[in-house]
């Protein structure tokens, strides 16, 4: 019986394997050369996947040209001229930064308290979505379906503001970190994107400093799944489905993504959480980082992208990066530990109006920040040039009962101007 039973499990899984094989070897495998899916380096589709890909490019551009021309006079044949600057990002910037990753992404299940965290938000204000963006562009068909947006990093949504993105950036950086072995710091968290019936995400890579992300779905209504397309560092496209709680990891910055099929049904919302590596999280491990040079260490020195990204951050990396004020802004302990270890005084300089890091956290609500950069030596009842202290902004931002409020007052916090 034990042997009959063993028979048939190798049978059937046997059966399996032919199938999947079978389906491997029906469907055709295509990298970003071919333009098969979409235009991707260029506007030469092949027909790898049937003519209606290039009838559908076709119209998208169409369209978007005459959309343009309607909202922006004079402007002809404008997204024609813009997907050059796609298809040159797609071409040459993966090819000029460093990878941390063995494929470029993963796709994993979202730890539940970091779902259960954004699915709250989601479920108080979903009904306050509203359109996101303004101007036309490639990208997306927003001409046609534009996406809204719930907005997570304003205060104006219940529970939103810095605290909650703090919150979720400190949630998924660990696990992102052990992902790549760098250490990372927090870019961009704007909120919860809904995209629409007939919605098309044009293959790109992102912008820099968006190098580690992730994709997470949060709710959706569609009448079939819609896949996201990568190009992994092996070259192949690879269509990933997501479901509710469902967590994409990717190299935004090498990793060409998109979803070129049009989207079925009613909404599809996404979170996009997204960092910047700033040095491998083995203090032995040497770091890509040149401070004669000056670039952020995932860009490869004397590549292409070298010189694009020198023509746009003359103030180099260390300027733009390395900040202490953003680093208060966004309540992030690492950067803020390396720019004390590097430069303590820049923990206490001045802004054009008296502001320091301190002031920066204080009204950003990010506690933590504000005890470490105590603890450098920050004077807690420091005031600006208008003369008001890191209490009196608590107070103003914050409110009373807040947290940060009620640490600076436990601690020697002074308010200096109570009619304020």
């Amino acid at each position: 019986m034990v042997t009959l039973r063993l028979v048939l499990v190798l049978v059937l899984l046997n059966h399996i394997v032919l199938q999947e094989t079978s389906a491997q070897q029906e469907a055709p495998h295509y990298t970003a050369a071919d333009d098969a899916s979409w235009a991707v380096t260029s506007s030469e589709l092949s027909s790898m996947l049937g003519e209606d890909k290039l009838a559908l490019y076709t119209k998208y551009i169409e369209d978007c040209n005459n959309a343009v021309m309607e909202k922006q006079r004079g402007r002809k044949n404008g997204c024609t001229s813009d997907e050059s600057g796609r298809f040159r990002m797609n071409k040459y910037q993966p090819g000029s930064v460093y990878n941390y990753t063995e494929l470029g992404y993963q796709k994993i299940k979202a730890p539940k308290k970091l779902f259960d965290l954004i699915l709250e938000f989601y479920s108080e204000n979903k009904h306050q979505a509203e359109t996101e963006w303004k101007s036309l562009n490639v990208y997306h068909n927003m001409w046609e379906a534009p996406p809204t947006i719930v907005m997570m990093n304003e205060k104006k949504n219940r529970g939103g503001g810095a605290a909650l993105q703090t919150k979720i950036w400190n949630i998924a950086r660990p696990l992102m970190e052990e992902w790549t072995g760098q250490e990372l710091s927090p870019v961009s968290l704007y909120g919860i994107r809904l995209y629409h019936n007939n919605s098309i995400l044009a293959p790109h890579v992102d912008r820099m400093p968006l190098i580690t992300s992730a994709i997470i779905n949060v709710d959706q209504d569609v009448d079939e799944p819609w896949p996201l397309e990568v190009y992994g560092h092996d070259g192949k496209a690879t269509n990933i489905t997501m479901e509710p709680g469902d967590m994409v990891l990717y190299e935004s910055h090498s990793v060409i993504h998109g979803r070129p099929f049009p989207m079925r049904g009613n909404y599809f919302a996404n979170l996009f959480i997204h960092f910047e590596p700033i040095g491998p999280l083995d203090p032995d491990e040497e770091s890509n980082y040149d401070p004669n040079l000056d670039i952020p260490p995932y860009i490869i020195p004397d590549s292409v992208w070298e010189k694009e990204w020198v023509r746009s951050n003359p103030s180099g990396w260390k300027g733009t990066m390395l900040d202490p004020v953003v680093a208060a802004m966004k309540g992030d302990l690492k950067v803020l530990k390396r720019v004390g270890k590097r430069n303590p005084r820049s923990l206490h300089f001045d802004d054009a109006n008296g502001w320091r890091p301190l002031h920066e956290a204080v009204r950003a609500g990010h506690v933590e920040a504000v005890k470490f950069i105590l603890s450098e030596g920050a004077d807690i009842n420091q005031v600006t040039k208008t003369g008001v202290s890191p209490l009196n902004i608590a107070l103003e931002y914050l409110g009373k009962h807040h947290k940060m409020t009620k640490f600076l007052a436990k601690n020697g916090g002074e308010n200096i101007h109570p009619e304020l």
